[in-house]
């Protein structure tokens, strides 16, 4: 059994017309790995698979545009989120089979609940690494059913409390609670886990959450992420990696494995040429040495416009650095920073 790099990203929805620019900035740090994954924003599928009269702008990315992915180096893809299904099941379903003829690994998404459940796996080098993938964000009919496609859904339910001055103050923005299915979502969590468990050496749980800028969102993190998030890894996960909110989000050990409560953006081309949006941004790459974890490390990089971020050394990189830093001091969360990257230290904080 050989060691395993494995490379993770954020979102990534590559619409440009030369779609092998999106990995430019961070090719060099995804040549060298065995594993290399992302969300996938968008679907994959030609215009002849949309219905007609889908004129719909949310992200969709012509069939021949994924060889630039693989030619990135990705070979494993999460569909478990808001947008795969956007366009319909017609081009979600041709997305699942352009993928298979790719040869790219992908999970939380099929055209059974069966299938979308199912752990996306990948062996490099002697080690199997399974993906259990669910998504809290998106439409609520777009989850899979016994008898219909769409994706791995979990249930999150909000509620909203006045604050204590709000007859003091009117229009006081109210205290928010997010609490998870507690049933059978929850169960079906845990079994996924467990089966992937028994399956692979290694288990990563990849969840679309949280708020994004578009709803609203400031990067501050849900009750039902952290809740949830300790759920996977007490239920045999062995790191939990985020995404959807397009910013970084804290990072915490918990049970000496990594929470990464959101991986950011590597690209997203919804504006393509329009965006000036500007933020810290990282890749995270893990060691897996014997079957384990052995080692998390975080490339930092800023991000303008619809990316992908620059990426450099942390000493050219402090702003990055400090902002991973403080927004996970919180959680206590110790880092060491090296010539190349930052590692986390993967000792419970208590």
């Amino acid at each position: 059994m050989g060691d395993v790099s494995i490379v993770m990203v954020g979102d990534t929805f590559v619409g440009r017309p030369d779609p092998d620019t999106a990995f430019d900035t961070a090719r060099h740090l995804l040549a060298d790995a065995d594993i290399a994954f992302c969300n996938l924003e968008t679907v994959v599928a030609d215009l002849g698979y949309l219905a007609p009269d889908d004129h719909d702008s949310h992200p969709r990315t012509d069939e021949w545009k994924l060889a630039a992915y693989a030619r990135a180096g990705f070979n494993v893809v999460n569909l478990a989120n808001n947008v795969t299904t956007w366009h319909g099941l017609g081009a979600f379903f041709r997305c699942l089979d352009v993928l298979d003829e790719a040869g790219i690994v992908h999970g939380g998404g099929g055209r059974t609940l069966a299938e979308a459940r199912r752990p996306a796996i990948i062996e490099r080098n002697g080690t199997r690494v399974a993906f259990v993938c669910r998504t809290s964000v998106g439409a609520p009919e777009a989850a899979a059913t016994p008898e219909r496609g769409g994706v791995a859904h979990y249930r999150v339910a909000t509620y909203y409390e006045p604050r204590m001055r709000v007859h003091h103050v009117p229009g006081s923005p109210p205290i928010i609670h997010t609490v998870p299915d507690h049933g059978e979502d929850r169960d079906a969590l845990e079994e996924d886990i467990r089966a992937a468990r028994e399956q692979a050496d290694v288990v990563i749980v990849s969840w679309h959450w949280g708020v994004s800028s578009a709803s609203g969102g400031t990067g501050k993190l849900m009750d039902y992420q952290t809740e949830m998030a300790r759920f996977a890894i007490d239920a045999g996960a062995d790191l939990v990696a985020g995404h959807h909110p397009h910013v970084l989000q804290p990072i915490e050990v918990y049970r000496g494995k990594a929470i990464l409560y959101c991986l950011g953006n590597l690209v997203h081309d919804m504006h393509y040429g329009e965006r000036t949006t500007s933020y810290p941004a990282m890749l995270t790459r893990c060691l897996v040495t014997d079957g384990r974890i052995r080692r998390v490390s975080l490339f930092p990089g800023w991000y303008e416009g619809n990316g992908p971020p620059e990426f450099s050394a942390p000493a050219q990189a402090r702003e990055t650095v400090q902002h991973i830093q403080s927004i996970s001091a919180p959680f206590g969360t110790r880092f060491e920073i090296g010539a190349d990257a930052l590692d986390v230290v993967l000792e419970s904080a208590g």
